[in-house]
């Protein structure tokens, strides 16, 4: 199985990348990027990944949440986290994970079950979740970050 990662690209080129196989960077399966975050927000950083696990070649959506040192003081949590499958008419919920574990203090981490991508060849996944943090100012937003992710299978 060969790991390609679609850039970010903004959410209308991730969807047509998605959907027609457009300008996608292809990644060697050794390389370190393959389960890379991909982190927005400077007072609370938001980040998500599609984890491959390489042995066994699965993929699951993670995501976490952290307080960054040295800005305002924030709790934290992640929740509602869900795998999805680009299907060429929209995103489709592959699994999710609703992680109600509550406020952290510092950092909040989530993630889904495994699904094997080989199941639907050359789809692209992503990564959807609910970020919440509350302290000086407060804000909860569903955020996708402007990239997926797809498999080859061979």
């Amino acid at each position: 199985m060969r790991f390609r990662r679609v850039g970010r690209i903004g959410t209308t080129g991730a969807l047509t990348a998605a959907a027609l196989g457009a300008s996608i960077v292809l990644t060697p399966a050794s390389a370190s990027a393959e389960s890379a975050w991909e982190c927005y927000g400077t007072q609370v950083k938001r980040c998500a990944a599609v984890w491959w696990d390489e042995s066994a070649d699965t993929y699951r959506a993670r995501a976490k949440i952290t307080d960054v040192a040295g800005g305002g003081s924030y709790q934290v949590k992640v929740t509602d986290v869900k795998l999805q499958r680009f299907s060429g008419d929209g995103w489709v919920t592959m699994r999710t994970a609703k992680d109600g574990d509550g406020w952290h203090d510092t950092q909040d981490l989530a993630g889904t079950t495994t699904v094997n991508p080989c199941a639907w060849p050359k789809s692209s996944f992503g990564v959807v979740a609910t970020f919440s943090w509350k302290g000086a100012s407060s804000g909860e937003k569903t955020w996708r970050p402007n990239n997926s992710w797809a498999l080859h299978c061979d």
